[in-house]
């Protein structure tokens, strides 16, 4: 390369074209003062994304010939970024600021030892949503599937309010949709696991930066709309099948990873007692509940932490 690159904007592709057009759109429009490069990597779509965005000039275009699921995609372009940063960032986002620019240069001023960074996403509404959140506990999947439907079935559940910052503050964890971090940490403690299709991966990522003694971080000021799931949309019946395999899966794998043998063994044993609002769903066909409840007791296999 002739110049630095500061920062490689990597963004996973699946049948999403028509909310990474103007994705790619916003960057373009918004990013200045900064070398960056754009890495789009294609999972093998089929909705017109591979003719349209190999012909695209303001970016690298990858496709795989197959759809590798999210973190072995965004491996993928990470082999072929040349930035300092890497910007892990969702197709179905708009940059409404100069939020790569000042990521940046809030990475390179931090003071501590800086893992993952991102900032507060908002809905089209301008209502923050989802940003970040706390590490994925045994307990609190007891919590969730147990505890928190008894007390909501009483009328006795409340949303806990979720902390803002003013200006930056440490967190678990910062969501995949905007994922801002180092290649030096990167290159130390490993990007996003095989073992994972979609799903816990940034979450065991950054679990990760957190042993090696790094803190993850949001910060405000940059400016991110995330759409949440445009892309790619399917029936609710079957997105809610799919989305459930998907979701209890890489749970098993993350908690295979990060907790202790003894206490992974255990929840796999009392788990499937939790999971009975699956079998009992009138929308879920036989043939589906039979998989999942295979899925609830087969030992899912992952590599060696």
């Amino acid at each position: 390369m002739g110049q630095v690159v500061n920062v490689s904007i990597i963004i996973v592709n699946y049948n999403t074209l028509h909310v990474l057009r103007p994705c790619l759109d916003s960057i373009v429009e918004q990013t200045r003062d900064i070398n960056y490069e754009i890495i789009v990597v294609d999972n093998d779509s089929t909705d017109g994304s591979i003719e349209a965005l190999s012909k695209d000039q303001r970016l690298l275009f990858v496709p795989t010939g197959e759809n590798l699921g999210f973190g072995k995609a965004n491996n993928r372009g990470l082999e072929l970024a040349y930035g300092e940063y890497i910007f892990f960032l969702n197709s179905d986002t708009l940059l409404k600021n100069n939020a790569v620019k000042m990521l940046y240069d809030f990475a390179k001023q931090y003071q501590g030892k800086l893992g993952a960074l991102g900032c507060i996403l908002e809905d089209l509404q301008g209502n923050r949503i989802h940003s970040y959140g706390k590490f994925p506990k045994i307990s609190d999947d007891f919590r969730k599937l147990l505890w928190i439907p008894i007390l909501k079935g009483l009328h006795l559940y409340q949303e806990p309010d979720i902390p803002y910052p003013d200006k930056w503050m440490k967190v678990d964890y910062v969501t995949g949709a905007d994922l801002f971090v180092s290649r030096q940490v990167l290159d130390e403690c490993g990007a996003f696991h095989p073992a994972f299709f979609m799903y816990y991966e940034e979450s065991e990522m950054e679990h990760r930066f957190m042993l090696h003694g790094y803190d993850n971080i949001i910060v405000n000021g940059p400016q991110i709309i995330h759409l949440e799931g445009e892309g790619g949309k399917v029936g609710n019946a079957s997105k809610f099948i799919r989305d459930t395999f998907r979701q209890q899966k890489s749970e098993y794998t993350y908690f295979k990873l990060t907790e202790p043998r003894w206490k992974y063994i255990l929840y796999r044993i009392i788990h499937p007692i939790l999971r009975q609002t699956v079998w009992l769903n009138p929308n879920i066909s036989l043939s589906d509940k039979w998989k999942f409840v295979k899925q609830l007791f087969i030992s899912i296999n992952t590599e060696k932490r």
